[in-house]
């Protein structure tokens, strides 16, 4: 039983004496090493402009009988991508906008600046833009082209 509370308490010693550690530590050949060793820089993400411009299109409503959704505008709305952030005019009267940065392969997601949940995505490829436009239940598909 003696032997049972030794162990208990050689464990619990042990335990205490890492208390304050928060990594695990290297042996000391391996720090020698590291130090000499260069350390890889983060590269800087740089903006993608193959999709810069000026794009213009359509919004129509995707078909939902299950629930009453506000009719697209019948105006054409229009995306500006400028070094890579694009903005997506929705409302040009009460200047919503939405605004994402598009990915090396042509992706991207727009969101409002006050509701997050309200997005649009969607891929530029061969001068044309096709997404999706989501206003809460409500969905709309955008088709765009570039205009310049």
């Amino acid at each position: 039983m003696q032997t049972r509370y030794a162990a208990l308490a050689l464990g619990l010693l042990s335990l205490l004496g890492c208390a304050n550690e928060t990594t695990i530590p290297e042996p000391a050949a391996a720090r020698a090493g590291a130090a000499d060793a260069p350390r890889p820089q983060a590269a800087a993400r740089q903006p993608v402009l193959a999709f810069d411009g000026q794009w213009a299109g359509t919004i129509a409503l995707n078909p939902d009988r299950t629930r009453e959704c506000p009719r697209p505008p019948t105006q054409e709305r229009q995306i500006t991508v400028t070094r890579g952030r694009a903005t997506f005019v929705l409302n040009p009267t009460t200047r919503q906008t939405q605004s994402g940065i598009v990915a090396q392969e042509g992706g991207i997601r727009m969101v409002d600046s006050l509701d997050r949940s309200i997005a649009t995505t969607g891929v530029f490829a061969d001068g044309v833009f096709i997404g999706e436009y989501r206003n809460g239940l409500c969905s709309y598909a955008v088709r765009m082209t570039k205009r310049s």
